[in-house]
C-alpha cells in the first residue's frame, strides 16, 4: 500500500470525482471501496475532519454501484473510521493512520467467510461473557439500549418481519453494557459475519422469532436483575439454541454450565422450559 496516484483515483468532496477503475485489485467492490478511502486516509488526502466524497463521486470514480458504497460507507462508520454530523455530513474521524490501516484490514478480513460451526463456538465464549459482565456493570444507559432494541424486535415480530437488524443490534447493545472494549470490539468483529449468516438463511419455524424473544428476554431478566449467573446461562442456552437452528443435527457443547444453579434458582436443563413459562418479561415490565 503507498500514496502512488497512478493506482487510485483522486475524488474530489465537492464535486463528482473523475477517473479509471484501479487496476489490479482482485477484491469485491465493497473492499475496492474501503481500501480506497483507506488509502486517501493514511496519505492525508482525507485528513480527520474532512467531508468525505459524495456516494456519486465514489460511484463514478471507481465504477461500483451505490449499493456498494453505501455497505462500505456503513462499515466504516460501525467501526469509527468516519461519523455523520448534523448539518457537515460525513467526516473522516480523529484516528491516526495505523488505527485507520488496521481497522479497514480487520473489516475487510471479514470478506473471508468463517466456517458456521467455529464462529457460533467462540460467539458463544464472548456473548456469554459480555451477558455476565453486562450484568454486574451495565449503567441505565447502556441497559435502556438494550431494553430499546428487545422492544423493537417484538414489535418487529409481531409484525411479521424477520427483525434480524434489531437482533443484532440487542446482542451489540449488551456488548456494549459490558463495559469491556476488547468484548465490544471482537463481538463488532464477527457480527457482520453473523448477520450475513442469517441473511442467507431460510427460515422453516413460524415460531422462530417468538422463540427468539422469549430466549432474549431470559438474558435481559438476568441483566436487570444484576443476577450475572442467569445472564450467563440464559445467553449460552440462546447460544445453543442458535446453533440448533442455523446448524441442524450438531449441538453447541452445553456441557460448561448444566450443572450450574443460577442465583435465581433456574438451571441450565431447565431453563429452556423455565423460558417459556415464566412470562414475557418486556411485556410485564410494560414494554409490550
Amino acid at each position: 500500500m503507498g500514496c502512488n496516484s497512478k493506482s487510485h483515483p483522486v475524488v474530489d468532496s465537492r464535486q463528482g470525482g473523475l477517473g479509471t477503475n484501479p487496476q489490479g485489485m482482485k477484491t469485491n467492490a465493497e473492499l475496492l471501496v474501503l481500501k480506497y478511502l483507506r488509502d486517501q486516509m493514511v496519505c492525508g488526502r482525507l485528513k480527520a475532519g474532512t467531508k468525505l466524497p459524495s456516494e456519486r463521486s465514489l460511484v463514478q470514480a471507481l465504477g461500483v454501484s451505490r449499493g456498494y458504497v453505501r455497505k462500505a460507507l456503513a462499515k466504516l462508520e460501525h467501526y469509527g473510521l468516519i461519523k455523520t454530523l448534523p448539518q457537515r455530513g460525513t467526516i473522516v474521524a480523529d484516528l491516526g493512520p495505523k488505527a485507520i490501516t488496521g481497522l479497514i484490514a480487520t473489516i475487510g478480513s471479514l470478506d473471508e467467510a468463517f466456517d458456521p460451526g467455529s464462529l457460533f463456538e467462540i460467539r458463544d465464549v464472548l456473548e456469554v461473557f459480555a451477558a455476565g459482565q453486562a450484568a454486574r456493570r451495565g449503567g441505565d444507559e447502556e441497559v435502556a439500549e438494550i431494553l430499546k432494541w428487545h422492544s423493537e424486535f417484538k414489535t418487529k415480530s409481531e409484525q411479521g418481519e424477520r427483525a434480524l437488524d434489531e437482533d443484532h443490534l440487542f446482542h451489540l447493545a449488551i456488548a456494549k453494557a459490558s463495559g469491556n472494549p476488547v468484548c465490544i470490539s471482537l463481538v463488532s468483529y464477527i457480527t457482520p459475519q453473523i448477520i450475513s449468516l442469517n441473511a442467507d438463511f431460510a427460515e422453516s419455524d413460524p415460531e422462530r422469532f417468538s422463540h427468539t424473544f422469549a430466549e432474549h428476554d431470559a438474558i435481559v431478566k438476568g441483566i436487570l436483575g444484576s443476577d450475572p449467573t442467569a445472564a450467563e446461562q440464559a445467553m449460552h442456552f440462546h447460544m445453543g439454541q442458535a446453533w440448533k437452528r442455523r446448524l441442524p443435527g450438531t449441538s453447541l457443547d452445553l456441557s460448561a454450565l448444566s450443572d450450574q444453579d443460577s442465583a435465581s434458582g433456574i438451571v441450565l436443563g431447565n431453563l429452556g422450559r423455565a423460558v417459556l413459562t415464566t412470562g414475557i418479561f418486556v411485556h410485564n415490565n410494560g414494554l409490550a
